[in-house]
This record gives structure tokens, C-alpha cells and sequence, in this order.
């Protein structure tokens, strides 16, 4: 006798639910963990300053946090710029930041943030998606969405 989905909807329900729980959990720790190993890092930096020769422990690489998935960054680069007209690559940075909950103090990531940011919105000026007009800023570009993308 051979039991349909409909027999175990309750427990794969369960066990989506109790996946998409664990999903999040793991999210949370590699947050902390990245902000964790920012600040050993920081602290590293401090007790070399300071004169500090003695053995550091090494602490274990953190793994890249993925935060987009194939194309995913190109669509939200997309529609932030249409939606909210031209911007920097640090505003765009830091509007993702802010929608993804993530902790604006850290600096290495807003660094890794932008600097992906850069690269693909210069990627997508290469094919028509974007324009970028050099701003006075120290270099800054302006990015804004072609009327045609």
C-alpha cells in the first residue's frame, strides 16, 4: 500500500517550516561571526600599533557571505535606479544595507558592498543598462538607469 503526498502534507509542512527556522538561524550566525571576526581583526591591528610582538592566534577565515545570487544584483541595481533616479555606488551600498537589516558599522563589508556594486554597474554600463557621469566628489560616479534598460 503506497501512501500519497497528501498523506504526509502535515509533516512536510513541519519539516519546511522547521528548514526555513534553521535557514534563518544560519544567517544570523554567519552575521555575527563576520562581525565577530571584523572585531578580532581590529583588535589584532590595535595590539600591533601598540608594539605587541608576541604569538596571535590565528583566527579560523570567515567564509564570503553571499548576499546575491546569479543576476540578482544587476535586477537590484536596476530597480533602485529607476525607482529612486541617480546614485552613487556607496548610497546604492548602503540602501541594500539598510533593506537587508545588516550592521552599517561594518566597514569591511560596506567596503566589499560598494566595491561589487562598482564593478557590476561598470560591467552594465558596458553593455547599455546604465550611465555613469563623474561626479566633483573625489572621483564619485553618478549611476542613473537608461531610458532603454
Amino acid at each position: 500500500m503506497r501512501r500519497t503526498t497528501e498523506t504526509y502534507q502535515h509533516t512536510i509542512n513541519g519539516l519546511l517550516q522547521k528548514r526555513s527556522e534553521m535557514m534563518e538561524e544560519l544567517a544570523v550566525i554567519r552575521e555575527r561571526m563576520a562581525v565577530l571576526s571584523n572585531d578580532v581583526e581590529a583588535l589584532d591591528r590595535v595590539l600591533e600599533r601598540l608594539g605587541y610582538d608576541g604569538d596571535i592566534k590565528l583566527t579560523p577565515r570567515v567564509p564570503r557571505v553571499v548576499l546575491f545570487y546569479r543576476g540578482e544584483l544587476r535586477q537590484f541595481l536596476l530597480k533602485q535606479l529607476r525607482e529612486r533616479g541617480p546614485m552613487t555606488s556607496r548610497q546604492l551600498a548602503e540602501s541594500l544595507i539598510q533593506i537587508e537589516g545588516k550592521d552599517a558599522r561594518d566597514r569591511r563589508m560596506i567596503a566589499d558592498v560598494v566595491r561589487r556594486m562598482s564593478k557590476a554597474l561598470r560591467q552594465m554600463q558596458d553593455v547599455g543598462l546604465v550611465k555613469g557621469t563623474k561626479t566633483k566628489s573625489m572621483g564619485e560616479y553618478s549611476w542613473r538607469a537608461n531610458a532603454n534598460a
